[in-house]
């Protein structure tokens, strides 16, 4: 009788752990499913943005918050500089 219920107890929990793995494979082939939707489907916006410099008023794109354009920003560092 004990060793019928200890053979009941690891069935049960050799059904419940081969359960487990089939769900969590199934989950996450939903999931890797659904991150490939949003990369697709969904728009990022750019952080390159069009800015005009203060000092020359040419436009330029840039990432930063930059206020000046890359030659008046050089001839500014180089006249620090020196």
């Amino acid at each position: 009788m004990v060793k019928d219920e200890e053979e009941e107890v690891l069935k049960k929990r050799y059904a419940e752990e081969a359960l487990d793995r089939k769900t969590k494979a199934t989950l996450q082939w939903y999931h890797t499913c659904t991150v490939k939707m949003f990369n697709n489907f969904v728009k990022r916006e750019s952080t390159i943005k069009n800015a005009t410099c203060k000092k020359c008023g040419k436009t330029f794109k840039t990432n930063k918050d930059n206020k000046l354009c890359f030659e008046c920003e050089k001839k500014l560092c180089q006249h620090n500089f020196f």
